[in-house]
């Protein structure tokens, strides 16, 4: 209506002008009318907005989109071994080609600058249905890396609050698989945890001091890029279910102990280009199972305390100048060590001599790798190299590969990649990985797996070598 008049004002004031000067004061005195009205516009505006907005904000689950599929031609060869019946059987190789799906729902919430939520569910089905699982298929720490169903399952759940300008607390089902330097393969951005220690799924807490960027606690935080972030866990809850007792203790500790996990997180120096970061990790009550070699049965056991040291020297660009080439390479050199603490209780299995203690034994492990530009504005190829000791254990599943772990493996491991984009969204990529196992038990649970030498004193089967050729193409929005 207000616009209305004064359109009718214009025209009326045009005919009924005397003269320039007095139409010119009219325009004029429009324009005022104009500017004043928008003001009052903007004002109605600003306080609609500074209202609404936040709600429509801070009450919003934004996600995003990750569908990847893949074809594995994956191959095992087994040592000789001997049945029950004291019949040696040789040496055999196993084939298989693999098609996987594997969608991944990432919502994120933000209520406020220092509150961050996110969640991740996901499905990972071989395609058709799988015909055989295994006893630990489904185990929460490992599920959503293990090809099975078309189940959705909870991959991350957790939240980050951010008090100061240097301290953060996270809780919930932490993002503990592709860390650093297992993304790279990926493409993905890292993970917390430093894959060559742990690369599995757990639920725990974290507390972070410094962020690398700017903080107030010293001058030599931010001259030196240093932060430290403490971790804790729990691995196995000891209770039994609801309405398992029949004395009605709903949630009882059982006959074994919880397992914990504690540790921390240290970055003493990132300069954007060189850095040095380290994780330190103790377990508690390692879970592990014990086989009975007169009836083949497994039960799981407590098999003591666990200690874990990683080291990872890395460099985001090689030299200053030297070519575009170096500048865009990645490199690393990552060490690892483990001791495990036996606690002597229980036996490794039942051998028909006797029980064997169990041991205290010490590990290491080395990572070399580097990840480079391709032929393309954003291809990316890369290698790694990986030997592991006799005794090396750390805490993956064999989520590297569908064959095992190259970050676990007792021998020697490479593989070698490329990643290509093909239009902005879609990814493919080609990955072949060799592991020569000089020695049995990477990647599966403790206890026998924590003794190599169980395997070749009484002639059990285990994998000698093993190839995993993988193609991939993968959707992202």
């Amino acid at each position: 209506m207000k616009q209305l008049f004064l359109s009718t004002t214009v025209i009326v004031g045009l005919f009924a002008a005397p003269n320039i000067d007095s139409l010119q004061k009219q325009i004029n005195d429009l324009q005022q009318q104009i500017k004043e009205l928008k003001a009052k516009q903007t004002e109605q505006n600003d306080r609609y907005y500074k209202k609404v907005a936040p709600i429509v904000t801070n009450n919003h689950l934004f996600w995003s989109y990750d569908l990847r599929t893949t074809y594995d031609f994956i191959s095992q060869t087994v040592s000789e071994w001997m049945d029950s019946s004291n019949v040696l059987h040789p040496s055999k190789s196993y084939t298989n080609n693999i098609l996987t799906n594997r969608v991944i729902l990432t919502g994120v919430a933000k209520p406020s600058d220092n509150l961050k939520a996110t969640v991740k569910i996901e499905a990972n089905n071989i395609y058709g249905m799988n015909g055989e699982n295994g006893t630990w298929q489904n185990t929460p720490w490992f599920a959503n890396e293990t090809p099975d169903d078309i189940t959705l399952r909870v991959k991350e759940a957790f939240f980050n609050y951010e008090f100061g300008d240097d301290f953060m607390f996270s809780a919930g089902r932490r993002p503990a698989t592709e860390g650093y330097p297992a993304n790279l393969r990926e493409g993905d951005e890292p993970a917390s945890p430093l894959a060559h220690l742990i690369n599995m799924e757990f639920d725990g807490f974290s507390f972070k001091i410094g962020n690398g960027e700017v903080s107030k606690l010293s001058d030599k935080f931010n001259d030196w890029g240093t932060w430290i972030k403490f971790c804790a866990g729990r691995g196995y809850s000891s209770s039994t279910g609801k309405f398992n007792d029949n004395l009605g203790r709903n949630y009882a500790r059982t006959t074994l102990e919880n397992m914990d996990f504690t540790g921390f997180i240290l970055v003493p120096y990132d300069n954007g280009q060189y850095s040095v970061w380290s994780e330190t990790v103790w377990a508690y009550n390692v879970q592990g199972y014990q086989l009975n070699m007169a009836t083949n049965s497994k039960t799981m056991k407590n098999f003591g305390n666990y200690f874990g040291e990683n080291i990872i020297f890395k460099a985001d660009g090689i030299g200053d100048g030297i070519s575009d080439f170096l500048d865009d390479t990645k490199a690393f050199v990552s060490f690892g060590y483990s001791k495990t603490h036996a606690n002597g209780t229980y036996t490794y299995v039942n051998t028909p001599e006797g029980n064997i203690e169990s041991q205290s034994h010490s590990g290491y492990s080395i990572w070399i790798g580097a990840n480079m530009p391709g032929v393309n504005d954003n291809d990316r190829f890369g290698i790694n190299f990986v030997k592991g000791s006799k005794y090396w254990r750390n805490f993956t599943y064999g989520e590297d590969t569908l064959v095992g772990s190259i970050a676990s493996v007792r021998g020697k491991a490479i593989d070698a990649y490329y990643n290509t984009q093909i239009i902005p969204h879609l990814t493919a990529g080609i990955r072949a990985t060799y592991l020569k196992y000089d020695h049995p038990g990477s990647d599966g649970f403790f206890g026998m797996m924590t003794d190599p030498d169980i395997y070749t004193k009484y002639k059990m089967p285990y994998v000698t070598k093993a190839t995993d050729i993988r193609a991939f193409i993968r959707y992202q929005f």
